[in-house]
């Protein structure tokens, strides 16, 4: 009797190094041997597009199929649970619930409601399909992207609704959030235009048009129409879910509502004091010209350009709309409430600093507070020092928030309350450190109204996206920030993180790249001889999402895990080595050499999710290696430690504008002036 074909098949989709002790495929090995010939496992070394995926469909012999990468994380009862279910029925579609980041340990207590179906990763992965069933609507949905196929085919059996079974799948990313889709060239329609009254399905379509969009900002050309986009907006009635974009996509909710409305060019986008910035968006046809370009993008045959003005706030419709508070009816005076925060669980950054200078200089300012967790190491230190602090996050900080005038901080976080967000109150952006990278995508999505750069290169690039909103005076740490050259001085080496390492388990790990270059340099016999001839110490500050890997490289007496903090590990070192990592600009900013160690740079940004846009080469602040040889002979031969006249004319380029001695002074002056 031959075999019978297998319930379940699941597609492992990895072009690269198979990662056969990643959690995830362990779980997968674990079902398969108490499931036997019900379960297979297929692994697929090339990219599964949707034309793959409908050949896959016509091969495999189970009844069902579930997709998925090695870099997705399973709940323990992922398999056991969907395939209990999928034995003793015949469905369409089973489905867990599908998570972006990790899988809490309750999944039975998540929420399932119109956020949840919002916020749901509507790609291929995670669910089961009836292989059959899936293979006939790819007949008609075949000229889709594959991150569609999983609401058109709920949209093409009319799938009004899913129950999710208590697992969980998480994509394991949240990046698709930050950077959007990037469809295949070839696909000329997002959706079927299948009208629906599911709001399940209608809250997935809206996700994707705005993941789309937020994507094209990116690609800048696609085979999609403009009216493809209106039709999807209509006849799905988008603009009545629109509330639920808003908050993390406003640029995309605007740019929908445009579509909705074509004779609407300018959507108000963020209030400020004196003016109010508006998104303006014109097919190339119109002939006006736009104040601010921003993109020039092309769907089909038609030509998008999207731009920023700046208008008067009175001309801003309901400007004095009943039961609409304003938020900037009053200037910021003594009596103010001011909130000021870094990380929730991490101060030490340009908030406190800046929090420092600012009630030491106004102390008549006694509403001033510092927003952080109590269980965060700062917070004892904190308040030995005096700091007014609240617990970030609570009843007590929305409220505080909601009668302040003023936030300040390092960081960015969607804060809405009771009708107030940054779209309608004042914020300073202090930022954490100093963009490298192309984010103008990712400045362009945040309200702000000031926001602080460091010299001429940062503040010019900036000057492109908000020019009435930057600042040139220099990040609030910079300050107090010198080099201590009378102590115990040392190297310092600063590698950053690479997002494709996320869930590798040791052994893949210690076979990536990343980990060989840089465990090569930390035991490298050359090095270690010339740390121990001139009694000097390496300290290795790892990326935070390095530590708990720590035990994998050959740290030594020489070659120390550095247990200081980023302020004092720059201020003590002599040569600061990174590869991409902007925190060495802290070291260049008081003139200690700096040097990149690039033996990726073929890969890096490839599998990152934003581009550089200096050159390092060319505008880099220290010398540029890409072999291994040529950073450890810098070192012994102390390279650093002569002056080199190039690097000391860009670092005076670089950090044109800003005043060391009044960095603090030139923020406060406008925090005041808002």
């Amino acid at each position: 009797m031959p075999d019978l074909p297998p319930l379940l098949t699941i597609v492992l989709e990895e072009t690269g190094q198979l990662d056969r002790e990643s959690a995830m495929y362990r779980r997968l090995i674990a079902a398969r041997l108490r499931l036997e010939s019900q379960f297979a496992v297929l692994h697929i070394g090339e990219p599964l597009t949707t034309a793959v995926i409908a050949r896959l469909c016509q091969e495999i012999g189970s009844k069902y199929v579930i997709f998925m990468r090695t870099s997705h994380l399973l709940s323990a009862n992922y398999v056991a649970t969907l395939f209990e279910y999928l034995k003793t029925r015949t469905v369409y579609l089973a489905e867990p619930v599908i998570y972006t980041g990790a899988i809490p340990k309750n999944v039975a207590g998540t929420k399932i409601d119109d956020a949840y179906h919002y916020g749901r990763d509507t790609d291929v992965f995670g669910s089961a399909y009836n292989t059959r069933r899936l293979s006939d609507a790819l007949e008609a949905l075949g000229d889709l992207d594959r991150s569609a196929i999983y609401t058109s085919y709920r949209m093409y059996w009319s799938i009004a609704k899913v129950r999710q079974l208590t697992t969980g799948f998480s994509m394991a990313s949240d990046t698709k959030a930050a950077t959007g889709l990037q469809i295949s060239g070839d696909a000329s329609r997002l959706m079927p235009v299948i009208p629906v009254e599911s709001k399940e399905i209608r809250l997935q379509v809206l996700r994707y048009v705005v993941l789309f969009l937020r994507g094209m900002r990116g690609q800048k050309a696609t085979s999609v129409s403009l009216s493809h986009l209106r039709d999807l907006i209509r006849s799905f009635e988008l603009i009545e879910l629109l509330g639920m974009a808003e908050p993390l996509q406003p640029f995309e909710a605007a740019w929908i509502r445009w579509l909705d409305e074509p004779a609407a060019n300018q959507q108000f986008y963020k209030q400020l004091s004196d003016k109010d910035a508006y998104l303006v968006f014109r097919q190339k046809t119109e002939s006006a010209e736009i104040e601010l370009p921003l993109y020039e993008l092309l769907f089909h045959e038609e030509i998008l350009t999207i731009g920023k003005c700046y208008l008067a706030r009175n001309l801003r419709s309901g400007h004095a709309r009943p039961g609409s508070y304003n938020f900037y009816n009053r200037r910021i005076n003594p009596s103010s409430t001011i909130l000021f925060f870094d990380r929730p669980l991490q101060a030490d950054d340009n908030a406190e600093h800046l929090y420092e200078y600012f009630t030491t200089k106004h102390p008549e300012f006694s509403n001033t507070y510092f927003a952080i967790n109590p269980k965060s190491p700062d917070w004892a230190r904190l308040e030995a020092k005096g700091f007014k602090l609240i617990s970030i996050f609570t009843k007590e900080f929305y409220e505080k928030f909601l009668v302040s005038d003023l936030v300040v901080s390092s960081q960015i976080y969607n804060i809405r309350y009771r009708g107030k967000s940054f779209a309608n109150s004042r914020f300073v952006y202090l930022q954490h450190g100093i963009q490298l990278n192309d984010m103008s995508d990712w400045v362009l999505s945040k309200y702000f109204d000031v926001f602080i750069a460091t010299g001429r290169i940062e503040a010019d690039y900036m000057s492109k996206l908000a020019p009435v909103e930057t600042l040139n005076s220099g990040l609030p740490r910079y300050e107090s920030l010198s080099r201590d050259e009378h102590g115990g001085q040392h190297l310092l080496f600063m590698p950053t993180w690479r997002f494709n390492l996320h869930q590798s388990s040791s052994e893949h790990f210690a076979q990536s790249a990343y980990f060989r270059a840089i465990d090569k340099l930390l035991s490298d016999p050359g090095l270690l001889k010339f740390l121990e001839d001139t009694d000097r110490i390496m300290h290795v500050k790892l990326h935070p999402n390095v530590e708990k890997r720590a035990s994998q490289f050959r740290f030594s007496e020489r070659v120390v895990k550095s247990e200081l903090s980023y302020r004092e590990a720059i201020r003590s070192a002599e040569l600061v080595l990174t590869d991409y990592s902007s925190a060495a600009l802290d070291a260049a900013f008081v003139g200690t050499p700096i040097a990149y160690y690039h033996w990726d740079a073929a890969d890096f940004f490839r599998d990152q999710p934003y581009e550089s846009r200096v050159d390092y080469v060319d505008d880099g602040l220290g010398p540029v290696f890409s072999e291994h040889s040529e950073v450890v002979d810098h070192i012994v031969q102390e390279r650093f430690a002569v002056p080199d006249p190039r690097f000391m004319h860009r670092r005076e380029r670089f950090f044109e504008g800003v005043d060391p001695a009044r960095i603090n002074e030139k923020i406060v002056e406008r925090m005041l002036s808002l």
